[in-house]
């Protein structure tokens, strides 16, 4: 097999596992922690994966660059590009390196070259270690054209990572990729060793002897142009913002780096600069600093990175720029890092455990205007809708939609011009607001006003159609009947006075049965038995009010299931029962009284049982004067039941009704 039969393979391809056979020299191996090796037959160069189990394999911790081995295994899915996990392995030899080959950047890009055996000449410009000590690598960002290689070396000492910073540097090693979890290329890396190979072709000068340069010179013009290296500045510091620690782990290498980067702008009287650094230096606006750095092109002005600084006294800061509220000249990268003065409106106030941003507005661009700290409660004061002067840091960000945003130095940055009115547009919200709500409130209970209004009207009208029906089917009929007899007295008085007797005594039956029908009435009237009751309860209240302090009990059955009857059915079996409870007290002499509703599919039925002495008549042919039983039977006529009576000497009186059933069409309504 060749390197280029398996580079030839796509990844899904390459996770088939096809045996191969292949012949090589080694190129890059890590002796430290032997986790890598990759290898190269001459044309192109192979990543190769540690073997599954190390003891099966002893040769594998042997190895050395220059090694010829043969390595038999199969093919494997890579981080980005196919790989060999080996089965076997021999040693055939040694042999010299092949040649470096001189590859652009942007080739580099391509990922066509991975593994490949290459050297590059560039400027180190960051070295750093791992945040686990347990990981022994020492890595460095290298300038190479126009991109940055990571370059990474498993021997090094301490000393290297001051030495070789800002020092042009001759690497050659094996080309390497940058990649994530979806195999994605993110960067170009190096694997290069030890940095005894380095080669330096210009030694790192001292970064503070070097000559002063001004912040308006960087990338100006030049004939040499900007060539990688560090350059220093000297200038007044107008902000600071200390960076925080940020742990992630490479997921190429799968070491964890910490990542502190803090940011300080300063103005040397030419203009301002951003400046980047991974010190950690106690600075104060007002603070000279000498910053020696790497300078870069962004949207806005340059910046130096990478940067070391050293105070160098103290000066009063630049007065700030003073932008106006209208035009281009607020939203433009010309005032990047510049200290500036403007007058804003306060929009709103964020707040968090470690600072504070104050949204504004100026004409038509909002931005905010960001404090650090906790201790700034004399601004609690300024409420949005204010217009303060602010004074801070300009720094600019390209967008995609370009915005800005103010760093301020202390809370003496904001200063109160003109107070926000109380009467705003959120205060006039709340309360119109608070007004709808009283006036849904007031609607609501309006609403609920009425409907009960109405429902007591209902529940009066109601009332007083039950009262006039009890008067005209009781006192009115009474009345009438007692007018026919006492007109028979008139006219048989003279002729017949036993028949005109006859005729008064019928007259004052029917005048005691209409009191007690009014009276009646009147109690109905005042209970409202079944207003908190229904049928069976109204039953058993009455037949107990009625019994106490007689000789008499009365007991109440309910069979089936009970159910709630039309108000009118209710009043009229209740009326029903009343009355035949009262015959039998007051005529039978019974000791015993039975009262049975039984609820059956579509009728009830009411009974009424006594053991005292009986009429003597059946339900056909009761007589007439007994005006009780005539008011049973018109009321069962008005419910469209039947009433069957049977009373005799020997077993009592039995009074049954039976109606069909109506069901309420609305609930009654309590007074």
């Amino acid at each position: 097999s060749t390197v280029g039969a398996i580079r030839a393979l796509s990844q899904d391809e390459a996770a088939r596992g096809y045996p191969v056979d292949v012949r090589a020299t080694v190129t890059h191996v890590d002796e430290s922690a032997h986790a890598s090796l990759i290898i190269h037959d001459g044309v192109l160069g192979q990543f190769v994966f540690p073997p599954e189990r190390l003891a099966a394999i002893p040769l594998w911790r042997e190895l050395r660059r220059g090694d010829v081995v043969e390595i038999e295994g199969r093919t494997a899915r890579g981080g980005f590009a196919p790989n060999i996990r080996p089965t076997a392995m021999r040693r055939l030899g040694h042999a010299p390196m092949p040649r470096a080959k001189q590859i652009p950047f942007a080739a580099m890009l391509t990922g066509r070259y991975d593994c490949d055996y290459v050297e590059i000449e560039g400027v180190i410009q960051r070295t750093w270690l791992p945040s686990d000590p347990k990981l022994r690598t020492l890595f460095a960002d290298v300038a190479y054209e126009d991109g940055v290689v990571r370059a990474a070396f498993w021997d090094f000492t301490d000393a290297d990572l001051a030495r070789l910073v800002d020092a042009r540097v001759r690497l050659r090693g094996n080309i390497g990729t940058l990649f994530g979890s979806t195999e994605q290329l993110r960067g170009v890396s190096l694997f290069v060793g030890r940095t005894a190979d380095i080669g330096v072709i210009e030694a790192a000068p001292d970064p503070f002897a070097l000559p002063t340069r001004s912040v308006r010179s960087l990338y100006n013009y030049s004939p040499a142009g900007e060539v990688n290296r560090r350059i220093r500045v000297r200038g007044i510091v107008t902000g600071y913002r200390r960076g925080r620690p940020v742990d992630v782990r490479d997921f190429t290498t799968t070491a964890p780096f910490r990542h502190q980067r803090s940011v300080l702008y300063v103005d040397d009287g030419t203009g301002g600069a951003r400046v980047e650094t991974e010190q950690e230096p106690d600075l104060r606006p007002g603070a000279v600093v000498d910053v020696a750095g790497f300078p870069a092109v962004t949207p806005a002005k340059p910046i130096l990175t990478n940067a070391v600084v050293k105070v160098a006294g103290s000066g009063a800061q630049p007065a700030p720029l003073r932008l106006a509220g209208t035009g281009t000249g607020i939203l433009t990268p010309d005032n990047d890092a510049t200290l500036v003065r403007m007058d804003a409106q306060l929009l709103s106030v964020l707040s968090n455990p470690a600072d504070r941003t104050f949204v504004m507005k100026v004409g038509e661009t909002v931005f905010d205007a960001e404090l650090e700290g906790t201790a700034i409660g004399s601004l609690d004061h300024i409420r949005p809708g204010s217009v303060v002067a602010v004074t801070g840091v300009y720094a600019y960000q390209s967008g995609p939609a370009p915005s800005f945003r103010l760093l301020l130095r202390s809370p003496e940055d904001i200063v109160l011009l003109s107070a926000a009115p109380w009467w705003t547009l959120r205060h006039t919200g709340v309360m119109l607001a608070i007004l709808s709500l009283g006036a849904w409130g007031v609607a609501v209970w309006a609403r609920a006003s009425g409907r009960r209004k109405r429902q007591q009207y209902q529940a009066v009208l109601t009332e007083r159609t039950r009262v006039g029906r009890e008067l005209h089917d009781t006192l009115e009929q009474g009345l009438s009947g007692i007018a026919l007899q006492l007109e028979a007295v008139a006219a048989t008085l003279r002729s017949s006075p036993a028949r005109a007797q006859q005729s008064l005594d019928v007259a004052r039956q029917m005048l005691r049965y209409s009191l007690e029908e009014t009276r009646r009435s009147v109690l109905d009237l005042r209970s409202q038995a079944l207003e908190s009751r229904d049928l069976p309860g109204a039953l058993k209240e009455l037949a107990r009010q009625m019994t106490v302090a007689t000789r008499a009990t009365a007991h109440v059955r309910v069979e089936g299931t009970p159910v709630r009857l039309d108000a009118s059915q209710e009043h009229h079996l209740l009326r029903i029962g009343l009355e035949a409870l009262t015959n039998a007290l007051k005529h039978s002499g019974a000791s015993h009284i039975d009262l049975v509703l039984r609820f059956d599919a579509g009728r009830v039925t009411l009974a009424v049982r006594d053991n005292g002495c009986g009429m003597g008549e059946g339900a056909q042919d009761f007589p007439t004067h007994h005006f009780g039983l005539q008011g049973i039977r018109e009321r069962v006529d008005k419910l469209g039941g039947v009433l069957t009576i049977d009373g005799t000497a020997a077993s009592g009186t039995s009074v049954s009704v039976t109606v069909p059933v109506h069901r309420p069409v609305f609930t009654r309504v309590a007074s």
